[in-house]
């Protein structure tokens, strides 16, 4: 499309020029130009700078000029442009040539085309700056529009994820079982723990709902969210869950997707507590080492290599990578394997230097503070 459109621009002005040369020579009274012989002419001067604009298309997008990178691209420009500057002469000579029907030799050629661009290096350089300008404004806009169409991606997906993580809350089995829980804690006298429960499943609900459109919220407040969920859990199964949350202090100030964990560690408890009749742990730790941001959750029970005994759908887990994938690329991850000693340990990797500010726009520390 781009060799079309510099195609079709270059024959534009070549008809314009032949154009121009036919009414010169009629308005001064020369002698007459033919309007197709004038054409003719600009073509041999013009088609030549079409593999060079195109050359100058394709350095600017390999050697822009912008932010921190022109003072290194700047003279990969200049010396391209005293070599196009030659190239596109020599080709107009041969295009003279071609249609004289004669050629005087490579060392002519050369000299003429060393000649001509030299004289004519200024003309090079006006039109190699107009095309870099040019092309620099197009790709901005490229990339503009693309960055608006992926923060589009990424708020519904989002959205999913909120909707999702509220679904997987307000599951009948889950609102019965956090129900019944609270039933029992009552009867047996127990309001307070029974109030605390409430208190917790009141606050999930509310954190879920009053989840902002941020595409990246503080590890910190993402780990409130998850702490709450555990908290009904560890009502539900008493002493059979032992939840533990630890992550350093630079690790809670990193910036993560919004409702990234809660699937993860609703997993751990649904695949890992659930599945075994003995006590078992659900852990989440996170820490920061230099640019990376690494979270692990992890569970002793059976581990992935084993038959689950409530089959999930895998839909947490999809989702959760397409996320990074949207927000980091290659650079964000998620592995989950069977954990050394048993269960399985789902682990995020996320790079801090490449993490989005709260406003939805790139960070340059991925950290508050940092």
């Amino acid at each position: 499309m781009t060799a079309f459109a510099v195609c079709a621009l270059w024959a534009l002005v070549a008809v314009l020029w032949g154009a121009q040369t036919a009414l010169g020579a009629a308005v001064r009274g020369a002698d007459p130009v033919a309007l197709t012989a004038a054409i003719r002419s600009a073509l041999r001067q013009v088609i030549p700078w079409i593999p060079v604009t195109l050359a100058i298309i394709a350095l600017t997008t390999r050697y822009p000029l912008t932010g921190g990178t022109w003072r290194r691209h700047a003279p990969i420009h200049l010396i391209a442009a005293l070599l196009l500057s030659f190239v596109a002469n020599v080709l107009v000579v041969l295009m003279f040539w071609a249609d004289a029907g004669r050629f005087d030799g490579i060392g002519a050629l050369m000299q003429q085309g060393a000649i001509w661009g030299t004289v004519q290096f200024h003309i090079t350089l006006v039109l190699y700056v107009a095309v870099l300008g040019i092309t620099q404004a197009v790709l901005h806009n490229r990339a503009a529009r693309d960055r608006k169409l992926q923060l589009a991606r990424m708020e519904g997906q989002l959205a999913q994820a909120r909707l999702e993580a509220l679904n997987a809350q307000i599951r009948p089995h889950f609102l019965f079982n956090a129900l019944h829980t609270i039933g029992q804690l009552w009867r047996s006298g127990r309001s307070d723990e029974a109030d605390a429960m409430l208190d917790h499943l009141g606050g999930l609900f509310h954190r879920v709902m009053s989840t902002s459109s941020r595409l990246t919220v503080p590890l910190a407040d993402e780990l409130e969210l998850v702490n709450a969920y555990l908290a009904i859990e560890q009502a539900r199964f008493r002493d059979r869950l032992r939840p533990t949350i630890s992550a350093t202090p630079e690790a809670l100030e990193c910036q993560v997707p919004s409702l990234i964990l809660q699937p993860i560690v609703e997993n751990a408890v649904r695949h890992g507590v659930s599945a075994v009749s003995r006590a078992g742990r659900v852990e989440v730790t996170a820490y920061r080492n230099g640019a990376r941001l690494t979270i692990a959750v992890r569970d002793d029970g059976p581990g992935i290599s084993a038959t689950p005994a409530h089959p999930g759908s895998g839909t947490g887990l999809r989702n959760t990578r397409e996320r990074l994938v949207r927000l980091y690329g290659d650079a964000g991850r998620v592995v989950i394997a069977d954990a050394a000693g048993g269960g399985t340990i789902v682990t995020l990797e996320i790079p801090v230097t490449a993490t989005l500010a709260p406003d939805g726009h790139p960070d340059g520390n991925g950290a508050r503070g940092a």
